[in-house]
């Protein structure tokens, strides 16, 4: 079974991560808040069943899609919680020392997570359960080996799926292989050793994108309800094109540190920039145009 840890002991929380792949973090979010979020993307949901746009989706799912803009209690309460930011920079945050460069310099370069996309996805009844998969593949990642012990620097993403209600091997729950960050591509899990990482609502299920699981099948009468918030090195390509569809003034409204976490930020020394300056700075500059800064 998925392991639970509370989530004020982020140092558990990153040891369990690293020996199974994932763990369920108890007391991610107060109930009213997840009710808040569930409210946030309901109308994109109801406009997605209606519209049927998607060439993805089974007819089963809807999805609301750039959530991390649409929902002020995911962006600003549930994504800036400490501990979670311990977990995702311990995993993802990438740290170098350039090649050449002598004396003090630029020391070390350090970059932390940024945000790869963010939706609710809405199971329904009928819906059939995903084939087995890695996040990690959509970055052409591949494991030619299989491990005993979990390197540090080996993952590029991470995933956190929150409980918009309580998910069950029935409503299909996320479907986990502990362990499996470990292995190689050859390496095929038996069926006894998937299992359902069944989530209470205000609980999450936080895992590495080397990490192979599914969505379930839902047998029952009732949509199963998750939010789902990916992350992934600063370095690499986010998997939702986010950027052309937030306004300036929508990001203007957002904390310093959401906007960070979304990318509109210039990481030491150079990445980022915008206009020769840094995207967080321009956004708190007093010209409606975003013309440079002098």
């Amino acid at each position: 079974m998925a392991r639970r840890v509370p989530m004020n002991d982020p140092d558990r929380a990153i040891q369990v991560i690293a020996e199974d792949g994932g763990v369920i973090l108890a007391g991610f979010s107060s109930v009213e808040d997840v009710h808040r979020v569930n409210e946030d993307a309901a109308p994109f949901l109801e406009a997605f069943r209606a519209e049927r746009t998607s060439n993805t989706a089974a007819p089963e799912t809807a999805r609301c899609t750039r959530l991390f803009g649409r929902s002020d209690t995911a962006r600003e309460s549930w994504l800036q919680q400490e501990p979670l930011q311990k977990i995702l920079t311990h995993f993802l945050r990438t740290v170098t020392k350039p090649y050449h460069w002598v004396g003090d310099g630029y020391g070390n370069l350090a970059t932390n997570p940024i945000l790869s996309a963010a939706a609710t996805l809405d199971i329904g009844p009928g819906a059939k359960a995903q084939d087995l998969h890695r996040d990690d593949f959509i970055w052409q990642q591949t494991h030619s080996e299989t491990r005993t012990m979990y390197t540090l620097g080996s993952d590029v993403g991470m995933g956190l799926l929150v409980a918009g209600v309580k998910t069950s091997a029935a409503n299909g729950a996320t479907l986990f292989v502990p362990g499996s960050h470990l292995w190689a591509h050859s390496r095929l899990p038996k069926a006894e050793e998937v299992v359902a990482a069944e989530l209470d609502v205000g609980e999450a299920f936080m895992f590495l994108s080397s990490a192979a699981h599914a969505g379930g099948a839902n047998t029952t009468e009732q949509s199963r309800t998750v939010h789902g918030f990916f992350y992934c090195r600063s370095y690499i390509r986010p998997e939702e094109n986010q950027h052309l569809w937030w306004t300036k003034e929508e990001v203007q409204r957002w904390s310093v540190a959401a906007q960070k976490q979304a990318g509109y930020m210039m990481d030491h020394p150079f990445i980022g920039y915008c206009n020769e300056a840094d995207p967080v700075k321009l956004f708190r500059a007093n010209d409606s145009g975003m013309q440079a800064i002098k």
